[in-house]
């Protein structure tokens, strides 16, 4: 789906006044948008390649606030929000304690209010005052320099790490498309555990987005329920799965490494200093379960690939109290590390 489509899709669940203002913006700022930020009673956001922009009363794009700016009023906020969820709050009470709902096409509405607290602990949100929406892209050939350079011998296990919007999710959705489709010589059985419908995007029991020829889908399973189920029945050479982060997961994970089953999964972390500090991902490291780490680049277009990582070295330097090292990327080639300096970390 071309990606003036996908906004349109993204932004039919916007109150009527709105979603007109957005369906007038330029064709150019519609293939660019990648979040639309709405708040109570404060200017329309919309936020992508060209930075913050904003949207004045006639439709047209600003790059400063202004009093001609479109304001978003608390109640075309109430009414945005009783459309994402399809006008049950309650069945969509799980999605919006985790702070988002995943809309068709596997858009994001990221969701902001007022907690209501038992025990220290979130058991509702009311009086919602802010939402993400967050437009999910299809982007064919994001993941071929990963897999040209880490698959050409075969499949792998790969864990592609980022911050937010840095496009973890549409690498994974390329890999799929390709590892399953026969770009490597061979239509590998692939599952995608799509726990928050992100990657495929089922509807109807139908992928929105290509995910590759011989690839089968979980949908909205619990990412460990999903990865054991996959291994149990069917049989796959590789699962993909997006934002591991509970323990469980790494530990259902194990159980595939220990049948042979290859993983390519992604995790929040923005820096190489962040990744060591992931406790699932020193797990995943310790027990062999991947060979490279991917780092994408913040603050940059999506999909932009910063360094690689050698699993088995990178395990070495978690572990080491004398030598840290530097992992570099150049020319296409993973190298070896290069020690930048004695008991200080890089």
């Amino acid at each position: 789906m071309e990606n003036k489509k996908r906004f349109e899709q993204a932004i039919s669940c916007v109150s009527p006044k709105v979603r007109s203002l957005l369906l007038n913006l330029p064709q150019e700022i519609k293939e660019n948008t990648q979040e639309i930020r709405l708040r109570s009673d404060r200017p329309i956001t919309i936020v992508g390649n060209y930075g913050c922009r904003f949207i004045n009363q006639t439709g047209r794009v600003s790059y400063i606030c202004t009093q001609n700016s479109a304001i978003i009023s608390s109640g075309e906020i109430t009414d945005t929000f009783n459309r994402i969820c399809g006008y049950s709050v309650h069945s969509n009470q799980n999605d919006i304690l985790n702070g988002f709902i995943t809309l068709e096409g596997g858009h994001r509405a990221g969701i902001c209010g007022t907690g209501v607290c038992e025990s220290d602990k979130i058991v509702a949100v009311r009086d919602v005052s802010s939402i993400n929406l967050r437009i999910a892209g299809e982007h064919f050939g994001v993941a071929d320099e990963i897999i040209s350079k880490l698959y050409s011998n075969g499949l792998k296990s790969v864990i592609i790490a980022g911050a937010p919007c840095t496009g973890k999710t549409t690498i994974l959705r390329d890999m799929s498309r390709q590892i399953s489709g026969g770009i490597l010589e061979n239509y590998y059985k692939t599952v995608i555990v799509d726990e928050r419908k992100e990657i495929a995007a089922v509807k109807g029991g139908k992928p929105q987005n290509d995910v590759g020829i011989n690839c089968d889908i979980l949908d909205m399973y619990p990412k460990g329920q999903g990865i054991l189920t996959a291994i149990r029945s069917m049989s796959p050479e590789i699962i993909i799965c997006d934002e591991i982060g509970a323990m469980d997961d790494a530990l259902a994970i194990e159980s595939g490494v220990n049948s042979g089953v290859k993983f390519a999964v992604s995790v929040h972390a923005s820096s190489y200093g962040e990744i060591k500090k992931r406790p699932q991902v020193k797990k995943l490291i310790d027990i062999g379960a991947f060979d490279y780490i991917v780092l994408l680049k913040s603050g940059t277009k999506p999909c932009v690939i910063s360094q690689f990582y050698e699993v088995g070295e990178f395990k070495n330097e978690m572990h080491s109290n004398n030598v840290y090292y530097d992992f570099l990327y150049n020319s296409g080639q993973v190298f070896k590390p290069k020690i930048i300096s004695k008991n200080k970390a890089p």
